[in-house]
């Protein structure tokens, strides 16, 4: 006689299905984990799962791990709209996630997708608090969202991959909204408008306005704004923020021709100021409520920075600043600007790249003066890192933000 384990010989003698016996709350949210379409499929099972689906507070419309399958937005479309049409009217969403990496529009140049707005829409309307979009480009196509988001209960917002027009990114009508993320977008508006939003990262955008976008988000806790391109964004008042993390690594606007041996020329009409914002701070203003900053630039001659510390204001609360070689080159004054703003500093990180002897370096030979502690310079300052890498691009910033859980990918 084979050998029968205990388990199955208790299972074979009750005969009981455990997982369905499960309350209705715990399968719902057992659902939520499956992709929506074999969520759905799950009808089939038993008449106990015949309508769960209709109840899943979490719903995943993507195609990830499906190598090879190509979905069309007719089966998308006509799947989609029975999937809402047949949802129990009223159940609420906690999570929405919209995921596809192989998206193919049958109409090939067009990425104009109502498709994917109106699942927006329903999902705001079924009041979603988090809300994942992600539609991998073709080429250098992107599907374009434009329509604003209304919503009292929507606190997260990912968007990846995709165009947002002027109206998406006014978010005056989420009040609830604190936490946004943009990767890999092309960002066509003048403004970024939210009065609740706390926490935003835009990380490998292009900001396509003719003039420089406004950043307008005054109850900021964190800012991340890395590897951008084209022209920075002008950042208003942040009162409340705590740490910035700023890195510029593919900055194609403002950008400085005129420079000799590749640096800054600081004389011509952009590094000057005289540009689209008729002078000012374009960064600095912005951040300069911040507990906790990292400047960090790539290209030598992308002049914001240096442009920025023309009308630099005080750091009042600024402990913890990181830098790299921008501040350095070709002399110390950067570096000098920086500190003299920053009363209260207590940690000061330099991240330099291992090089020749710089022009600065020649310059302090020179004027020893400049290496003297400027009266001005904070009294708390205690501790001060250089750290040297080999690599062109420093990546650094994760140490200073340990204990704030912001760090620079």
């Amino acid at each position: 006689m084979p050998h029968t384990s205990k388990a199955k010989k208790a299972l074979k003698s009750c005969g009981e299905d455990r997982i369905s016996d499960l309350p209705d709350d715990i399968l719902h949210h057992v659902l939520g984990f499956l992709q929506a379409d074999e969520a759905v499929r799950t009808c089939l099972l038993a008449r106990r799962w015949r309508y769960l689906w209709k109840f899943m507070r979490r719903l995943r419309i993507n195609d990830a791990g499906r190598r090879g399958k190509s979905t069309t937005d007719v089966f998308l479309n006509k799947f989609m709209s029975y999937l809402l049409l047949l949802r129990e009217p009223g159940s609420t969403l906690d999570e929405v996630e919209i995921e596809y990496d192989n998206l193919i529009d049958d109409r090939h140049f067009n990425y104009d997708c109502p498709w994917v707005d109106i699942w927006i829409r329903h999902a705001l309307s079924c009041q979603a608090q988090v809300l994942t979009v992600k539609l991998h480009k073709e080429a250098h196509f992107y599907v374009c969202l434009d329509a604003p988001l209304v919503s009292q209960h929507l606190r997260r917002l990912e968007i990846y991959e995709v165009k947002l027009e002027s109206n998406f990114l006014n978010f005056s009508s989420c009040s609830a909204l604190e936490e946004l993320k943009i990767k890999n977008c092309n960002l066509k508006t003048n403004r970024i408008l939210s009065q609740s939003l706390k926490h935003l990262s835009i990380t490998g955008s292009a900001f396509l306005s003719k003039g420089r976008i406004c950043i307008s988000v005054p109850n900021l806790l964190s800012l991340q704004l890395i590897n951008y391109r084209t022209a920075t964004p002008l950042l208003e008042s942040m009162p409340s923020l705590e740490t910035a993390v700023i890195r510029s690594d593919y900055n194609i606007s403002d950008y400085c021709h005129n420079g000799v041996a590749g640096e800054c020329c600081g004389i011509c009409a952009d590094c000057s100021g005289n540009d689209d914002h008729n002078g000012g701070c374009v960064l600095l203003r912005g951040l300069s409520h911040s507990r906790n900053l990292a400047l960090i630039q790539a290209n030598p001659r992308t002049f914001t920075f240096k442009r920025d510390l023309r009308w630099c204001p005080t750091f009042s609360k600024l402990k913890n600043l990181l830098l790299n070689d921008w501040c350095v080159q070709p002399d110390l004054r950067g570096l000098v600007s920086m500190l003299e703003h920053s009363p209260i500093l207590e940690n000061l990180t330099l991240q330099l790249c291992k090089q020749k002897k710089t022009i600065s370096a020649l310059e302090v030979e020179e004027n020893p003066g400049l290496m003297e502690k400027p009266a001005a310079i904070s009294g708390y300052l205690e501790i001060i890192r250089v750290k040297c890498e080999e690599d062109s691009v420093s990546r650094g910033g994760g140490e200073l933000w340990a204990d704030d859980g912001c760090t620079v990918p």
